[in-house]
């Protein structure tokens, strides 16, 4: 009986806590107007553009002052690949201050993608901050360091849970704001989603009794760490698998995004797919022939589901290395030959440049080593990205 009493307590107790932070929260939405001096507008000078310019300059003034917000600068820092197809597509690479969300089957290289922007990002930035969340415990510093992540080495954390993940981008943020390098962008990779546990997943032994709790617990720590990736400037880069859609008796599966594959579906909740800023699915296409290219690799295709820089649904394709990861200037090869700017056969050329002939296999070697090769080569590279990825996105604005 004094349980069911005190259980009862407890809740009416809650009950005027919630009721209580309620009231806070509405109370925090109210302006103090009594202080506000503005002019009225002549609404007749609006038809110069250039005072409706100046009416948005005092209306985000005001807002910055009252409502206690700040407008989204008008340029959203990335970090780059390193695959320059992919940046392009991307708008310039994953995005810093958000998350990014890379899914695939397994061996479609999606750890490998995330290792070796982090590996770009450390060659970019000086004091750029990487850490590798790795609850697969599937990859060793000594494979970090071979896909880029090499200044300097680092070490993979293992043992990980949802929580610690956070708490580690919550260090991390701690970290750079006393070391004063906050303007740094700094990248989280977690390799991982769906084969992280949450604590209580650990320590339970009834599963029944955790079913979506690691998806509620996700929809309450998302939003609230976005916010402080952006304050921090770090780029939250998740690695998450996908698994076969399932309908659940009489019930049709929930839709998923337009531009994912059909019949698919991610784990760890819908928070995952709302708060993406980026979101890349990658599959595999085929193998390479180690005859032609010199090396055993795979070709894989990453597509675009959800981008908030770029339009979705932009599919581009990489050439991978399987020891040394996706390979820019193969990847960039390969682009040319689909967008008939290279001749393949048994010996390519450039059409720009016709009378330089050479090997698949010798490719990367006359790279490096013929500067005019080099120069003809790129040039043809930055007009193929812009013509076919850059221009189609591009359109007059309305009048």
């Amino acid at each position: 009986m004094d349980d069911k009493e005190m259980s009862k307590e407890d809740y009416e107790k809650q009950q005027q806590e919630d009721s209580a932070k309620m009231s806070e929260a509405l109370s925090s939405i109210n302006v103090d107007d009594s202080d506000i001096h503005l002019e009225k507008v002549d609404k007749k000078a609006l038809e110069d553009s250039n005072e409706i310019k100046d009416l948005y300059s005092e209306f985000n003034d005001f807002i910055e002052v009252k409502g206690e917000m700040k407008a989204e600068i008008g340029e959203k820092m990335t970090v780059s690949t390193g695959i320059d197809v992919l940046d392009a597509m991307l708008g310039g690479g994953f995005p810093v201050g958000a998350l990014s969300i890379v899914v695939g089957n397994p061996g479609s290289g999606k750890s490998m993608l995330a290792i070796q922007t982090m590996g770009a990002a450390q060659r970019e930035h000086k004091g750029c901050l990487t850490s590798f969340l790795d609850s697969e415990e599937a990859t060793t510093s000594q494979r970090l360091a071979n896909l880029g992540v090499n200044k300097p080495k680092i070490n993979p954390y293992t043992d990980i849970t949802v929580e610690k993940v956070f708490k580690h981008l919550e260090v991390m943020c701690l970290f750079k704001d006393k070391k004063g390098i906050v303007d740094i962008p700094s990248i989280l990779c977690w390799d991982s989603i769906a084969n992280t546990p949450s604590q209580r997943e650990r320590e339970v032994e009834d599963l029944n009794q955790v079913i979506g709790f690691k998806a509620r617990l996700l929809s309450f720590l998302i939003p609230k760490y976005i916010a402080k990736c952006s304050k921090y400037n770090i780029a939250f880069i998740a690695v998450n698998q996908m698994r076969e859609q399932l309908a659940m008796g009489q019930f049709a599966p929930a839709k998923e995004l337009r531009f994912l594959s059909a019949g698919k579906s991610l784990p760890g909740g819908q928070s995952l797919k709302f708060n993406a800023f980026v979101l890349l699915e990658m599959k595999a296409k085929g193998v390479l022939d180690p005859n032609k290219y010199g090396f055993d690799g795979i070709l894989v295709s990453v597509t675009s589901v959800k981008n908030k820089l770029m339009p979705p649904n932009m599919t581009v394709e990489l050439i991978g290395d399987f020891v040394r990861g996706f390979n820019n200037i193969r990847t960039n090869f390969h682009f040319l030959v689909q967008n008939k700017r290279l001749k393949s056969g048994a010996w390519n050329y450039l059409e720009t440049y016709p009378e330089k002939k050479f090997r698949t296999k010798d490719l990367e070697t006359l790279y490096h080593d013929d500067e005019k090769f080099k120069t003809k080569y790129d040039e043809a590279v930055k007009e193929c990205i812009q013509t076919e990825i850059i221009d189609p996105t591009l359109v007059e604005p309305i009048n």
